[in-house]
């Protein structure tokens, strides 16, 4: 194991201590208003029901702060997440990045946009009455101009989604949910590096855990599989399991600063078809609402 990557567990475990050492004396009663802000790329990937509330806008701030041990880039992904309805949100990302100078090359020597994301969630009803609230969608992500190999992984992806979560009456705060998803994955003429025991071609999966939610306080539990057996008919799987926490940080330790800030951190176990991989990760997230900073507020989501 390379000393870059000792020192990087190490500084997360640091972090996960304090986190939660922090937390513990947090004791307001704030929950993450909408499930897409609880979905942090690398720390909970599940598509929750909850929606944004109808005509929020929120500027969406996500830099890969990983990215300075294990790449030459930072990747920084800026959106827009807006809410159509009460039950439907719409949200466009674009991933830009450039060189940090921890590594090979000078600071901002390479400078761009890598890949555009653009995402829908839609929430239905419980029209059998069960308990079980179900959420669809779509993703889109696609790379764009020619960006360095290890900024992105050179493909398509269309993925369709359905998840169904229940709160569990007996044990306040807590949702369990499963679901199943289906990546539409297609070459492009972009150069890109997977991600290790990333599944490269199209694939099916299923997916289930739970969130447990103490105010700002998320914590979370994901296990998957996927496999393109029935659908590239290879032999290719991926089974992963990922323990993480969400915390919406207080104003008071952001400087005052606007907006929500979000800081994840998770690990993942994995095999697939390199091997056995457990990795970590920690990851800061920005949502500025517009509305707010207009001085005017979104219609109250109904959930």
């Amino acid at each position: 194991m390379s000393t870059q990557s000792q020192l990087y567990r190490r500084y997360l475990g640091l972090l996960l201590g304090s986190l939660l050492s922090v937390a513990a004396q947090d004791t307001a009663k704030k929950p993450i208003s909408s499930d897409t802000d609880l979905r942090i790329q690398g720390i909970f990937t599940t598509a929750l029901p909850r929606t944004e509330p109808k005509n929020s806008l929120k500027l969406i701030v996500h830099p890969h702060f990983g990215d300075l041990v294990k790449k030459d880039h930072i990747r920084t992904a800026v959106g827009l997440r807006y809410g159509l309805t009460n039950n439907l949100e719409a949200t466009v990302e674009v991933d830009t990045y450039f060189t940090h100078g921890l590594k090979d090359g000078n600071f901002f020597d390479e400078y761009g946009l890598s890949t555009i994301h653009v995402g829908t969630k839609y929430r239905l009803s419980d029209w059998l009455r069960l308990g079980w609230i179900p959420v669809v969608g779509v993703d889109w992500i696609q790379p764009i101009n020619s960006p360095p190999p290890d900024v992105t992984d050179g493909l398509r992806h269309a993925i369709s989604y359905l998840t169904l979560s229940r709160e569990l009456k007996s044990h306040p705060g807590w949702r369990v949910f499963f679901g199943a998803n289906y990546d539409d994955v297609a070459p492009t003429n972009i150069v890109g590096e997977p991600d290790k025991n990333q599944l490269t071609g199209d694939n099916v999966g299923v997916t289930g855990g739970f969130v447990v939610g103490r105010g700002r306080l998320n914590y979370t539990l994901e296990a998957s599989y996927n496999t393109q057996r029935w659908v590239d008919n290879i032999n290719q799987d991926l089974i992963a399991l990922r323990p993480g926490i969400v915390w919406a940080i207080p104003p008071r330790y952001t400087f005052g600063g606007r907006g929500q800030w979000l800081l994840g951190v998770s690990l993942r176990l994995a095999h697939g078809p390199d091997g056995n991989s457990i990795g970590a990760q920690a990851k800061l997230r920005f949502n500025f609402d517009f509305k707010r900073l207009l001085g005017r507020k979104p219609a109250p989501a109904v959930h």
